[in-house]
């Protein structure tokens, strides 16, 4: 959780989306940490929770880009959408409506379990998915996945198809497939990624962005719906 600046200092929001879980005993899961980077270059961190056990992808999608239209109207200048596993993928629902973000970091995106049976399905869907995104050439938009994620049907047909997207939508893309380290499908919470590729990840959705004095945690904004 971070102190916001507002719509009229920050320069811009960051919205986090989780993974599913299936428990409501449990808080819902952190952000990763670097997020924190994002927050000491002047962004607002936000979050996008679902409930536990029912999240599905499609309202799932219109309420986020309910969401992030708000944020947009609001005041904040960028907009930036990042998410894991379940969030990733409705993360990259926002790729489909014109002037909805800046930027979207997806990081092992998956909706369909670890079952060898939809393996066809999950590529077909995340085609579906990623070929809706429109004509943005000024929208990066970063694609992780990691080796010896159960849940991952195909890194290399995914990474295709986001290469194809990039190259006919005009989207700037900057992979990080199947690194060395980290692995596993939280390989983006563990503080090995935040090491060896924050900071670029940082650096690619926001060139222009500048270090400022780190902001004390606090309470993060939850984005409206």
């Amino acid at each position: 959780a971070f102190t916001p600046l507002g719509p009229e200092q920050a320069r811009g929001v960051l919205v986090w989306l989780h993974g599913s879980y299936d428990t409501d005993t449990q808080p819902s899961p952190p952000e990763p940490a670097w997020v924190r980077r994002a927050a000491d270059r002047g962004y607002d961190i936000w979050r996008f929770d679902r409930t536990p056990g029912h999240d599905p992808l499609a309202a799932g999608a219109e309420s986020l880009a309910r969401g992030l239209t708000a944020l947009r109207q609001g005041g904040y200048r960028r907009v930036i959408v990042a998410g894991h596993s379940r969030g990733a993928w409705i993360a990259l629902s926002a790729l489909a409506q014109p002037g909805l973000v800046d930027g979207v970091a997806a990081f092992s995106p998956a909706a369909h379990g670890t079952s060898p049976a939809r393996r066809e399905q999950a590529l077909a869907d995340f085609s579906a998915l990623v070929h809706a995104a429109v004509h943005a050439p000024d929208t990066r938009v970063v694609y992780a996945s990691f080796a010896d994620d159960p849940l991952d049907p195909g890194p290399a047909a995914q990474l295709a198809m986001m290469r194809d997207v990039a190259e006919h939508r005009g989207l700037k893309l900057l992979p990080i497939v199947q690194p060395k380290e980290p692995t596993g499908h939280m390989g983006v919470y563990e503080q090995k990624f935040d090491r060896l590729f924050g900071a670029l990840v940082v650096r690619f959705l926001d060139p222009e962005a500048k270090r400022i004095v780190p902001r004390p945690r606090a309470a993060s904004g939850k984005a409206p719906t």
